[in-house]
């Protein structure tokens, strides 16, 4: 199984109308990919602890693939996924990635 953690970093202020764009992805994305086991944009929840880092603009997306063949699959661009870069663009600044594989 492959873990995917992506770190979209949102221009301020825009977070929420990013939200709505990945609201029309992620089903998407769940119901087209089969080997994709989960996909869930989250953001950040103020527990009040000293060493938690907030980003009011980051949007966290947790992903689960069946195989690294599965998320190559994805990230080569389906037309949802195509039309999703298209339209989450003007609200990003910057991507980055956290990809791993299960060890036990």
């Amino acid at each position: 199984m492959i873990h995917v953690l992506a770190f979209a970093s949102i221009k301020p202020g825009l977070r929420d109308k990013a939200l709505d764009v990945y609201r029309v992805l992620a089903p998407k994305v769940l119901a087209k990919e089969p080997g994709c086991l989960e996909y869930s944009p989250t953001i950040d929840v103020d527990f009040g602890l000293p060493n938690q880092q907030l980003d009011p603009d980051m949007v966290v997306i947790t992903e689960r693939w069946k195989s690294l063949d599965d998320f190559r699959a994805h990230v080569a661009g389906p037309a949802h996924v195509v039309e999703f870069r298209a339209a989450i663009k003007e609200y990003l600044e910057k991507t980055t990635l956290k990809i791993t594989q299960d060890v036990i």
